[in-house]
């Protein structure tokens, strides 16, 4: 994860309107959490990116929230994006690694929603979230799920292969392509049961068309994506010591995660 440059985070800046809102979070986090919950609390965001999620824990409410970005080019885009959302005190921008950054407390809740399965080997990020939580705390993950994406599978990851070695410009241009393909695919889908439009159209077309275009870059460019299936994911957590540990089919192509840190 260290020094992982993340091009969504540096090109495409703006966290405004339904990207950023509480709404969405709710929706992402529901019904493993309530907003409500973090009222307070003091959380961790690990690879903070452009500082979205950041946003979303601080309308939610939480007390503090330590934004962890290892990418150099990534955290001047949250720094800046923070100073335009914090309240004084609320945030603390950290330039590293998500297995080693450092704390001066231990924190109620630890969140990464849709890093760890861009990190080859996430276990390391895993632990040091253990080792930073509070008896009791909890941690929560967002991934994609391999469970109802496997129509999907078959088409993108030969693209895949060609899409994550093109050049920023060309691959900007294959984003357009892809999209109006997803137009068409998604009138498609207002007509028969299809893959996959329950999450076009209640999650992804509420959107801006920048945002949705966002979304099709992010599928097309990472070098390196792994798609959970549940019981991987239930055992992430697990193997590093997390108990009551409980998953969620969101929207039926991804899985929200959460687990808790022993008490005693």
């Amino acid at each position: 994860m260290a020094g992982e440059i993340t091009p969504q985070s540096t090109r495409y800046v703006d966290n405004s309107g339904w990207y950023g809102s509480l709404q969405l979070f709710r929706d992402i986090i529901s019904p493993l959490l309530e907003p409500s919950g973090l009222a307070g609390k003091a959380v961790v965001d690990i690879g903070s990116g452009s500082g979205r999620i950041v946003g979303m824990l601080l309308n939610a409410g939480a007390a503090h929230v330590y934004a962890v970005e290892p990418s150099s080019e990534a955290f001047a885009v949250l720094e800046q994006n923070v100073r335009a959302i914090q309240r004084q005190g609320d945030v603390s921008c950290i330039n590293e690694a998500g297995d080693r950054f450092s704390l001066t407390e231990q924190v109620d809740y630890m969140f990464s929603v849709g890093v760890i399965h861009h990190i080859p080997d996430p276990v390391p990020v895993i632990e040091r979230a253990f080792e930073a939580l509070k008896p009791g705390g909890h941690i929560f993950l967002w991934l994609y799920g391999y469970e109802g994406n496997e129509s999907y599978l078959r088409v993108i990851e030969p693209i895949r292969q060609i899409t994550t070695r093109l050049p920023h410009v060309v691959l900007r241009g294959c984003v357009e392509i892809m999209y109006y393909l997803l137009c068409f695919y998604r009138s498609v889908g207002r007509l028969i049961a299809i893959p996959l439009s329950s999450y076009i159209e209640n999650i992804l077309w509420p959107l801006s068309p920048k945002k949705r275009r966002l979304v099709i870059y992010d599928q097309l460019n990472p070098a390196f994506a792994k798609y959970y299936r549940e019981h991987a994911a239930f055992i992430l957590l697990q193997n590093s010591g997390f108990v009551n540990i409980k998953t969620y089919h969101r929207h039926g192509y991804s899985w929200s995660v959460i687990g808790q840190k022993p008490t005693i």
